[in-house]
């Protein structure tokens, strides 16, 4: 008669016990890192979403332009009596809109370039900051754009945009200095620089375009 080999008893229990600290290691593993994940999880999307943000509102300033309610964009500024239209660049603590180049796709011509109306709005209601881009197709007319949510869960002291002014400091010398809001004496000066607020960041986009603010 012909015995046939087994484990024993103890055999198997070491060979579950085995088992189950390799298991327990697995699960503890993969918990841990599920946890890391989760934990940062938002803080990559966060970190992604204002990416986002300041390098479209960046490309967005360095595009803007004179623009004339005629649609013809200028190479210089008009002054005073000259223009007739809306302020060519708006600026408050909460709101920035201006004229800028921004590409543009439909059936007749493709993909190409066009001056657009750009807003950039805080919304203090449901703490979202939002960018309007109103083109020729809706008569520049930032009620007619569609609302495009850059940022979410912002808080209204921690967002905000300041502009750059000229401070007089001699007869030859001046600093710049930074105000909440544009209110320069020629309707259509775009600022020489913008300051973007964002919690504990801070961008500063200089205009190519622009021209130091002056008191109105």
């Amino acid at each position: 008669m012909t015995r046939r080999k087994a484990f024993t008893f103890i055999e198997l229990i070491i060979a579950v016990t085995l088992f189950a600290i390799i298991a327990v290691s697995i699960y503890s593993t993969f918990n841990a890192g599920l946890r890391i994940w989760l934990k940062t999880s938002p803080m990559i999307e966060e970190n992604q979403a204002l990416r986002v943000f300041y390098g479209t509102i960046t490309a967005d300033l360095k595009n803007a332009l004179y623009y004339h309610e005629t649609s013809q964009a200028l190479t210089k500024p008009v002054f005073g009596a000259e223009y007739e239209g809306k302020t060519n660049f708006e600026g408050s603590k909460h709101k920035i809109s201006f004229m800028a180049i921004v590409s543009v796709s439909d059936n007749e011509l493709g993909t190409h370039e066009e001056p657009a109306r750009i807003t950039y709005v805080y919304d203090k209601a449901g703490k979202t900051v939002k960018r309007l881009a109103a083109t020729k197709a809706e008569g520049l007319d930032e009620n007619k754009a569609n609302a495009i949510e850059m940022l979410s869960g912002i808080e209204d002291e921690d967002f905000g945009f300041e502009y750059c002014y000229k401070k007089p400091i001699s007869n030859t010398e001046y600093e710049y200095e930074w105000r909440d809001a544009w209110e320069d004496k020629n309707v259509l000066n775009i600022p020489r620089g913008v300051r973007v607020k964002l919690g504990k960041f801070r961008k500063t986009v200089f205009i190519p375009t622009g021209v130091l603010g002056e008191e109105t």
